[in-house]
């Protein structure tokens, strides 16, 4: 794919803040009431809204994507293959936003792995440093209470692929002084330390050093992830762990039989755990149909995509771009937005209205659900949730509420508000 070009946004800028609302972001779903999508984006606005995983960073560090394009009043446009900018962020009325700071299981071969963590944390710094009257570099449950009241959009970090850390319990922690405050135990790679969701088992779970991992995750206050393990792994968890977990971009396996989705077992426990289950909307993820479509493409196209992928060798960014062509002429059934609420429905069903969010996996996913193009639809949700009968408290629950009561409990069981980084590097609690 070809460097994007630096687009000049000031005079753009100042039309945003003055101009920008939810409503003119939105376009209404056909046949709704316009009533109830007056009261959808009503609620959606006041709420605080958290999205568990953005895959943004890694475009930014590979691609040099402008985080500052100018798509006001240009949204829904044909051929964009991104979901992310600045004035998407603020139509989508998120408070909090995850930045995944991914690291591939490709990275075991390689070499390289904390340094691609360090490169993409570099990132999101710089966005924030660059777009401060826009974003905050935030670290706290509080702190995004905070934003919302300053109309601030929180950039998060969350570690993907634990393979960052390379089996290092002290550069656990120097991640966590950098503002990790949540790590995937795996991609979709099984390691030293944790079993992948569709890889062969190395550890039957998690090994000693992987459950001194999630302790020190716990001791930290920094949330353990259990998207992309396996089963055991997220039953070894369950079995550690003294704090909430989340799953920050997962779905309901009982909805979609797909190894990435959690299991009924799991989300019994889970609920007891105080966790929560934010949902992908990978249209594979949220639908069998989908998923089961794509393989056959994916299989069928496998010669021409090699092919070409052999063809631009010396020219990887301008794969992705020509990849998207030979796709689009072979179309699947992309399942609609509102199969992220039969999600949200079911975990509600099986865990209890507490335990489930949203983690979209905005730009690191090829597709959004049928109705949405990028992050300025996330009011569709609000408004399937409230068309469902959903009252407005369990759908600020979903929004952000959910994820914020977990975060601050973790932060509770670490005391992070009463330690402070000794001399020897280690955390020990301040006098009081």
């Amino acid at each position: 794919m070809k460097k994007l070009k630096q687009l000049i946004l000031v005079p753009a800028m100042v039309c945003w803040f003055a101009c920008s609302t939810l409503a003119n972001a939105q376009t209404m779903p056909k046949d709704a009431d316009p009533q109830l999508w007056s009261r959808a984006l009503k609620i959606h606005r006041s709420a605080i809204i958290v999205d568990g995983h953005n895959d943004i960073p890694t475009p930014l560090v590979d691609e040099d994507f402008n985080l500052a394009r100018n798509t006001i009043g240009q949204f829904h446009l044909d051929g964009d293959p991104f979901h992310t900018d600045l004035a998407r962020l603020k139509a989508s009325g998120v408070t909090g936003e995850f930045f995944s700071i991914y690291v591939s299981g490709d990275t075991l071969k390689t070499g390289g792995a904390m340094h691609r963590a360090m490169d993409m944390i570099d990132a999101r710094n710089r966005e924030v440093e660059k777009h401060a009257k826009l974003l905050s570099a935030c670290n706290s449950s509080a702190d995004i209470r905070q934003a919302k009241q300053q109309h601030k959009v929180c950039a998060l970090m969350g570690i993907e692929g634990g393979y960052a850390i390379e089996n290092s319990l002290h550069a656990l922690r120097n991640f966590y002084r950098l503002g990790i405050r949540y790590m995937t135990l795996t991609h979709n790679v099984s390691h030293d330390w944790a079993d992948a969701h569709a890889d062969v088992p190395k550890n039957n779970g998690l090994s000693s050093f992987g459950k001194d991992v999630v302790k020190e995750m716990n001791r930290l206050g920094m949330l353990v992830d259990i998207s992309h393990v396996s089963e055991k792994v997220m039953q070894d968890v369950l079995d550690i762990s003294s704090a909430p977990i989340i799953a920050s971009h997962s779905g309901a396996r009982g909805v979609n039989d797909h190894t990435r989705n959690v299991p009924d077992a799991v989300l019994k426990r889970l609920a007891k755990n105080g966790g929560v289950v934010m949902i992908n909307f990978f249209p594979a993820f949220l639908d069998a149909r989908t998923n089961q479509e794509m393989q056959q493409r994916k299989e069928k196209l496998k010669p021409e995509l090699n092919a070409l992928q052999a063809k631009l060798k010396d020219s990887p960014n301008a794969y992705p771009q020509a990849e998207r062509q030979i796709l689009a002429q072979h179309p699947i059934y992309i399942a609609s937005y509102t199969r992220i609420v039969d999600h949200i429905d079911y975990i509600k069903k099986i865990a209890g209205i507490d335990h489930v969010g949203l983690g979209s996996d905005y730009d690191g996913i090829p597709m959004l659900p049928a109705g949405m193009q990028g992050m300025e639809d996330l009011a569709l949700v609000t408004f399937e949730m409230l068309r469902r009968g959903y009252t407005e408290a369990e759908i600020k629950k979903v929004l952000g509420e959910n994820f914020l009561g977990a975060f601050a409990q973790a932060e509770k069981v670490a005391n992070v508000r009463h330690r402070s980084i000794s001399g020897d590097g280690s955390l020990s609690k301040l006098p009081k």
